[in-house]
């Protein structure tokens, strides 16, 4: 009888790690990308009683409960999803002003959805109030908990929109846009929802500035906590709206999707503006003087 060679395991120990590393690289790459907005913006009504904890947002359960859930309410572009006893009594009221939202972003920034939005409103066990995008499955988480007036839903949930427009615009690149850009957009085109009484985002910018809360503009929110993120998430918004007036949308929509892996001032402004990012900077910061 001819006997078996036996299994080398020093020649298939290499192999079963680079097979390990494959298909962790194949379930990284089908995971939904995420877009994060700050807890504390500056809305009329923002003395909510929520403490400002760390951003921790927690991914969708499985994104196959919401889709046997039944919707709480609907709208032309939207399924609400209320998967906690958080608004139950106010769903229909909740879904209109949601896509009362939708219908004023879409016109302020002259982009329109491809497709249907989920937005699920969930508790958040330590009451963090939050909101994640994640625009490649067209999912909105917006955490919220008992005490937060169904205005911040909504008005968090229009900064969430812009992500879901910025995807149907611009694609796949910007999951790895400049967050600058990105992040900016989303604030500047959130518009009326973040803004409360004030006129426009500079006049945030110039307070920042004359009060010496102000951050460089290539600054990553992950550095500088709460705070320090609704300030930059401002500038941000500043900063859009001058590229966009000074120079016009086609530059921006080419900006934004020349690149950037989420660091803030890295797409390639010198390409398209011919001038640094920081003498972009420079001109932004003179116009708040």
């Amino acid at each position: 009888m001819r006997r078996k060679k036996p299994l080398d395991w020093a020649t298939l120990g290499p192999i079963a790690v680079l097979l390990g590393l494959l298909l962790l690289i194949v379930n990284q790459l089908n995971q939904p990308k995420t877009r994060y907005a700050p807890l504390g913006a500056y809305f009329s009504d923002a003395a909510a009683s929520v403490p400002q904890s760390q951003v921790t947002p927690l991914p969708p359960t499985t994104l196959q409960a919401i889709e046997q859930s039944n919707a709480a309410g609907s709208s032309n572009q939207i399924d609400l999803v209320l998967e906690t006893e958080l608004y139950q009594d106010q769903s229909n009221e909740l879904a209109g002003e949601l896509q009362t939202a939708l219908d004023y972003v879409q016109e302020r920034t002259n982009i329109r959805l491809n497709e249907r939005v989920t937005v699920v409103i969930s508790q958040d066990a330590q009451c963090g109030f939050h909101g994640v995008t994640y625009s490649d499955v067209r999912v909105i988480y917006i955490y919220s908990c008992a005490g937060v007036a169904r205005s911040r839903v909504v008005n968090i949930a229009a900064h969430e929109f812009v992500h879901q427009l910025e995807q149907d615009r611009y694609g796949a690149a910007h999951l790895s846009a400049d967050l600058a850009l990105s992040e900016g957009f989303a604030t500047w085109g959130a518009g009326r929802y973040w803004l409360g009484s004030a006129s426009d985002f500079s006049s945030f910018a110039r307070d920042y500035k004359s009060n010496g809360q102000a951050l460089p503009l290539a600054t990553h929110y992950a550095s500088v906590g709460i705070d320090g993120m609704n300030v930059l998430y401002y500038q941000w918004a500043s900063f859009v709206d001058y590229l966009i007036n000074r120079y016009g949308r086609e530059a921006f929509d080419q900006l934004y999707v020349s690149g950037g892996e989420r660091q803030p001032g890295a797409a390639n402004y010198a390409a398209i503006y011919n001038r640094s990012f920081g003498l972009l900077e420079a001109e932004w910061q003179q116009t708040l003087d």
